[in-house]
């Protein structure tokens, strides 16, 4: 019962996000407090909107961890989108604390099986975040970066050559946009190890 209030709550907050980053796109220099004033509202607003309904969409049949597609749009949204997504942000981290009542032992089952996908799960919030803050083509390229990381972490169905275009696009273009900073790189070097270790692990459970 928990699991569908969790995931009917994801799916309105992820709903309710895509409309927010609809009006920052259309409005959003009308009422730049409100949007939070982002050059790039399908890249930033949108795409969590995207992350949030899928993981809705995932956490009803699969692993309480698909909250974690719904409390990091959440988390992300209050502090970089505007005050338009705070009501969509409430509604994500709600269905969070809903997911963790019902699948709190099914979530530390997947952490003891599963920690180098959860450590690169952490790694590509990790991304999605520092594109949040960044300018317009540093955010594009490190919010399709994290989703690719998301993708050939936790896609375990998909061919193993897919699997590996999608790891190296998830950490080598925003290392290089951002090397600057370091921090880019650090992640790439940090992910590729486990990149290989979870693209050539077998599924468990």
């Amino acid at each position: 019962m928990r699991r569908r209030v969790a995931a009917g709550l994801g799916l309105a907050g992820g709903g309710l996000l895509v409309a927010a980053g609809i009006v920052q796109a259309t409005l959003g220099t009308v009422i730049p407090d409100w949007t939070g004033d982002k050059l790039a509202p399908v890249a930033l607003t949108v795409g969590l909107g995207v992350i949030a309904l899928v993981s809705a969409r995932c956490l009803r049949t699969g692993s309480a961890l698909w909250a974690l597609g719904l409390v990091g749009p959440g988390l992300l949204s209050l502090s970089t989108v505007g005050r338009l997504a705070w009501l969509p942000a409430a509604v994500l981290i709600v269905a969070t604390g809903f997911a963790a009542a019902d699948g709190g032992r099914d979530a530390l089952r997947v952490l003891r099986a599963e920690p180098v996908r959860v450590l690169l799960t952490v790694l590509a919030a990790t991304e999605l975040l520092m594109a949040a803050g960044a300018a317009p083509v540093p955010m594009i390229v490190g919010a399709l970066g994290g989703l690719a990381l998301l993708a050939a972490t936790w896609l375990r169905r998909l061919p193993r050559g897919p699997r590996i275009g999608l790891a190296l696009l998830g950490v080598l273009p925003f290392a290089g946009v951002g090397w600057t900073a370091l921090v880019p790189v650090l992640l790439a070097l940090v992910a590729a190890p486990l990149l290989v270790v979870a693209v050539r692990r077998p599924r468990v459970g």
